[in-house]
């Protein structure tokens, strides 16, 4: 009946197979962040995109696991009508799949600080690194991971170096891997 369309499915389908078999890995249909986030028509934003898909699904990962080294961080989260924080460290992070979607999720659970974090790794479309200065007196200087959404002005979670003792204390070996992440990935990251 349409012709056309069959073709199309049939190559769609031809690509995906000619993809795996060469990369060994399934193309990621999420949006490419580079696409939604720049004025110039680069491509369609859903097509089918195997670096920023699992590749960047795995950059995201190798930038999770390396921010177990900035010790405890105050994580923040918000939406329009509400802010949740909790002070942690992401020594627990985890990997795993589920919920109704079957959505690849970056996890800290925590039952002692009732603390149960889910991120989906398809909505973290990258990260930017940003200093700002504390409310204390002395007003020192504050080390920020904003990790955006597909929309790079979306900011989806906020962690922050919390402090080790007092108001502004940070030790000099997690702002140096505060700053290392940063000298890696640049001021900011997409995924």
């Amino acid at each position: 009946k349409h012709p056309m369309l069959k073709l199309v499915l049939i190559l769609a389908s031809c690509a995906v197979s000619a993809a795996f078999t060469v990369t060994g890995v399934v193309p990621s249909l999420r949006p490419a962040a580079h696409a939604m986030s720049t004025r110039t028509a680069v491509r369609n934003p859903l097509a089918l995109n195997m670096v920023t898909g699992d590749a960047g699904k795995e950059k995201l990962k190798e930038f999770l696991n390396e921010a177990k080294k900035l010790g405890k961080v105050r994580l923040i989260s918000q939406n329009d009508a509400a802010v949740m924080e909790a002070i942690a460290t992401l020594d627990g992070l985890f990997y795993a799949t589920g919920g109704p979607k079957m959505l690849e999720y970056a996890n800290v659970i925590d039952p002692k600080i009732n603390l149960d974090l889910h991120l989906a790794l398809d909505g973290v479309g990258g990260a930017r690194f940003e200093q700002g200065v504390s409310r204390t007196p002395t007003k020192d200087p504050t080390y920020i991971v904003r990790m955006t959404g597909v929309d790079p002005e979306k900011v989806v979670l906020s962690i922050f170096l919390q402090w080790d003792k007092a108001p502004s204390d940070v030790s000099k070996e997690r702002v140096d891997a505060w700053s290392g992440m940063k000298d890696k990935y640049g001021e900011k990251v997409t995924f």
